[in-house]
């Protein structure tokens, strides 16, 4: 009997799973969304909602595609609504959390014009490159997310950098984990937003009348405190 052969299978982990690596150049802050703007604890890490908000304003603002996206059915917004990301913290990264007291505007009681009040702010340090994982419905979402990801320089508020390293060979395995009980996973439990699975381009836009679409999710950072402060803490993976 001939042996006959077989060809292999195209793995979907080779086709539609990709990372990027950024490192962040300076101090990290995005609040939670949960919090007021008098007080705000920082996220550890940028959230899939600002990920992905970073890739559509370099989609419209470098790629012209405004009109695209805001199709009722573009393939482009779906490709960034439906991306799943993930993400790889390095063994031995640190992250300080300096906790500050800042003076901010905001809208006065009287209806005009703009009062100064003070605001509690966490800014973070990281030492080390963060890599983020996407996981994509096929080869044109993730040749489209690369057209842009290599752009991105911020993440979070303006001001907070990151610079673009590479788009590694093979994806690490995500270690910032979702939270389930029965799962026995120490470290630190921060609970992150992304885009509904069925918003559309006004769900997001600042310039849109429709409430947003978020869902949430509450994941854990292979993190451990290792020093703290009045002024700081510093965490350790």
């Amino acid at each position: 009997m001939k042996s006959q052969l077989v060809k292999p299978k195209k793995t979907k982990y080779a086709m539609d799973i990709f990372s990027v690596k950024y490192l962040p150049t300076t101090l990290f802050s995005l609040k939670d969304s949960n919090s007021t703007n008098s007080g705000a604890k920082a996220l550890f890490l940028p959230s899939p909602y600002a990920i992905k908000m970073a890739v559509l304003n370099q989609a419209i603002t470098m790629g012209g595609e405004l009109e695209d996206l805001q199709k009722r059915k573009s393939k482009a917004f779906q490709w960034i609504r439906d991306a799943e990301i993930n993400f790889y913290i390095e063994e031995g990264s640190f992250f300080v959390v300096n906790n500050s007291f800042v003076k901010i505007l905001k809208p006065s009681r009287s209806g005009t014009g703009f009062g100064r009040t003070v605001s509690f702010r966490e800014y973070l340090f990281l030492s080390k490159p963060l890599e983020i994982i996407f996981k994509a419905d096929n080869e044109d979402a993730v040749e489209y997310l690369k057209r842009y990801l290599h752009n991105i320089n911020y993440f979070g508020k303006r001001g907070c950098f990151f610079q673009f390293l590479e788009y590694p060979d093979t994806p690490k395995e995500a270690n910032v984990k979702p939270f389930k009980a029965e799962s026995g996973l120490f470290g630190v439990l921060q609970e992150y937003d992304d885009f509904d699975d069925k918003a559309t381009f006004e769900n997001v836009s600042n310039y849109s009348s429709k409430s947003a679409k978020r869902k949430k999710s509450v994941l854990v950072l292979p993190l451990q405190s290792v020093g703290s402060s009045k002024s700081f803490s510093c965490f350790r993976s």
